[in-house]
């Protein structure tokens, strides 16, 4: 069974980060390889259970026990019997951590190397024989040094029924379109337009910038998600909202409701990743990192 403290500290789900999300499609751009969605169906159930774990299920309503099978097994009615749970099923506790096991076993097999600072992205190869790839639970974005890598990668993931879902154009809430000559442009407009809907707001005046003097938890998150993503023109009024989250007041909401309201006014903005357009796949990538700590 699922006993706290026993099958519910080791719990673990492999989740990219916006930023690396970011930076594998700043890649893929940068070597004119367009980034690849896949997504994996019942991902979950592909994992085994752990084998010095033992789960015990009801019996569901409307499974039918006949009579010689209560008999065979000493039970005056089904209500005395359990199932042993042989798979992992989506709602356990553990599935997250066993499923993100079973990928990563799956993964070193077909000769890739799991990331020492991102246990979500796996590398195979190097130079003009590269493959890269992100992983969001369930969800795959596969890049590479050349378009044959990343269909490669697929074809030996048939062993786990990926289905591929060709050139990436809405991962993870966001959409994105590719071409050579601009790169990636990323935005969130259904996303933005979920959060007007779902807080009340799709009816609320635009405004023109995103904080005032006198500007709920869910609502915090959804716009710290958005600004993350494709949307840092809103990252400072988001900060400001979101010190207090702990202990809001009437006044932090009306602060979110504005930024809410702005982003109605700005639904259409998008996210330009582009790159040098006289470079190509085989210069270099050259990352640089700043930091504005003493």
């Amino acid at each position: 069974m699922n006993k706290n403290m026993v099958s519910t500290t080791r719990i673990l789900s492999v989740l990219l980060s916006t930023a690396h999300q970011s930076c594998l499609l700043a890649l893929s751009e940068k070597r004119h390889v367009p980034a690849r969605h896949g997504d994996i169906p019942n991902a979950y159930l592909k994992a085994d259970k752990e084998a010095d774990v033992e789960i015990l299920l009801h019996i569901p309503q409307g499974m039918v026990i006949d009579a010689s099978t209560l008999e065979r097994v000493g039970a005056m009615s089904k209500a005395q019997l359990a199932l042993r749970l042989r798979k992992i099923l989506y709602g356990l506790k553990q599935a997250g951590r066993l499923w993100a096991q079973h990928l990563r076993v799956t993964l070193l097999k077909l000769g890739f190397e799991q990331c020492f600072t991102d246990c979500c992205i796996y590398k195979r190869g190097s130079g003009m024989d590269l493959t890269i790839v992100g992983v969001y639970v369930d969800d795959l974005l596969v890049t590479g040094s050349s378009e044959e890598n990343g269909s490669k990668f697929f074809d030996e993931m048939a062993v786990l029924n990926v289905k591929g879902l060709g050139v990436v154009l809405w991962f993870l809430g966001m959409g994105a379109t590719y071409n050579e000559e601009d790169g990636y442009v990323l935005e969130q407009r259904q996303t933005i337009q979920e959060l007007l809907d779902r807080f009340g707001l799709a009816e609320a005046n635009s405004v023109r910038v995103p904080i005032s003097d006198d500007q709920d938890e869910d609502a915090e998150s959804s716009l710290l998600w958005i600004a993350r993503c494709t949307r840092p023109d809103i990252a400072f009024a988001v900060h400001r909202v979101t010190r207090r989250a702990h202990a809001p007041v009437e006044a932090d909401w009306r602060r979110t409701k504005r930024i809410a309201r702005y982003l109605k006014g700005t639904i259409g903005f998008k996210l330009y990743l582009t790159g040098d357009s006289a470079s190509n796949r085989n210069t270099p990538v050259r990352i640089e990192g700043y930091s504005d700590a003493d």
